[in-house]
């Protein structure tokens, strides 16, 4: 069941602000036309209604998913922009496709016949997007003549449109530009003398248009992880320009008492209270994304002490210990910042040791998404 919980204090804030700024420069580094917003995934689980009215505000003008019920979700809520799905989509389902505009990759010929067949007899035609393999090794194509074999399919056929060519890039995050090099160079072999051209070309993920922009020419870039303000590099590759999170995770606390030292606290009585002080509980725990393993991890509250997450994590709430009493209702902040302290994603990530990207895609739908300035 994927339900928003509005009667439970558990809050993420979606920054409008920062999604502007972080869309303007990207777009600016990469010298780009158009931004495509990538929101698989719930919008990197920050929310797919509310990042989508927030990437087109800040002026994004397509849109990037990975696979066409989520493409078909954007257009149930009302999207009329270009939406590519960028990941493979069973060739049976392309009437549903054709029906609300969606782009669909393709990667055989065998496919893109099946495709042609679904259309045949109808009013209906397919913009079709052919992924180019050039190294990442996931999809696409990695032999010209299966490429020129596929454009020609796709050429004779009356309801299929050749919209995109496009690739991936392995490690435009990395510091191995030597890989880059030959995923450009591999492209050009690829690309060489086809039949025919698309209506558009793009390879420019968020890595490519921060670190090696000079490396591509393109009027589109593919915006994900850093469109939420996010390095998922750092720190092998340090931001060239400043991203802001767009992030923030906020909680009010739903019980405070005072605590003696020693008393333990939550499952296995694995923390004890190191001195006198307060407990709170938070309405918030691993089920919806906050990790398991942040015990003892820094929470700011609203009068601006720092707290500690105690007991563990547990499935729906929370503990952290405080030197001074907090009343029911305040406000503790999870990720982002109460006055001159700050929670970045990037600490918890540390903290609790796991990858950002997979902790950035982890936050529960039931949590509550409310857009701030």
């Amino acid at each position: 069941m994927n339900y928003n919980a509005p009667h439970r204090h558990a809050t993420i804030e979606l920054s409008q602000a920062a999604v502007v700024h972080n869309l303007k420069v990207i777009k600016a580094n990469a010298h780009a036309k158009e931004i495509m917003a990538v929101l698989k995934a719930n919008a990197f689980s920050h929310g797919l209604p509310e990042m989508a009215a927030l990437s087109v505000k800040a002026g994004a003008t397509r849109f990037g998913m990975a696979m066409l019920d989520e493409a078909l979700a954007l257009r149930d809520l009302g999207y009329t922009e270009p939406i590519d799905v960028l990941g493979l989509t069973d060739p049976t389902y392309v009437r549903l496709a054709a029906e609300r505009n969606i782009t669909l990759a393709f990667s055989t010929k065998k496919s893109l016949l099946t495709a042609a067949k679904q259309l045949s007899g109808t009013n209906l035609s397919l913009k079709v997007s052919l992924p180019v393999d050039t190294g990442l090794n996931r999809i696409g194509f990695k032999n010209h003549d299966d490429l020129v074999a596929a454009i020609k399919v796709v050429s004779a056929e009356k309801t299929l449109i050749f919209q995109s060519l496009w690739t991936h890039f392995a490690t435009a995050d990395t510091p191995n530009v030597d890989y880059v090099d030959f995923q450009v160079s591999e492209w050009q072999r690829l690309t060489y003398n086809l039949p025919a051209k698309p209506n558009e070309t793009h390879f420019a993920n968020t890595g490519i248009a921060t670190w090696y922009p000079e490396k591509i020419n393109t009027d589109i870039v593919r915006l994900g992880i850093g469109l939420f303000g996010i390095n998922g590099s750092d720190p092998t590759m340090p931001m060239p320009f400043e991203l802001i999170p767009v992030l923030s995770l906020k909680v009010e606390v739903v019980n405070s008492k005072p605590i003696k030292a020693g008393e333990a606290v939550g499952y296995g009585v694995t923390f004890r209270a190191p001195q006198d002080g307060y407990l709170i509980t938070m309405p918030i725990g691993h089920s919806d994304g906050y990790p398991f393993n942040a015990s003892g991890m820094r929470v700011l509250m609203a009068d601006g002490q720092v707290g500690h997450i105690a007991g563990g994590v547990a499935m729906d709430q929370s503990m952290a210990f405080v030197e001074n009493p907090v009343p029911v209702g305040m406000m503790v902040t999870l990720i982002g910042s109460v006055g001159d302290e700050t929670i970045t994603m990037e600490e918890l990530a540390d903290y609790t040791q796991c990858n950002i990207v997979p902790l950035m895609n982890d936050f529960s739908p039931r949590l509550q998404r409310i857009i701030v300035p």
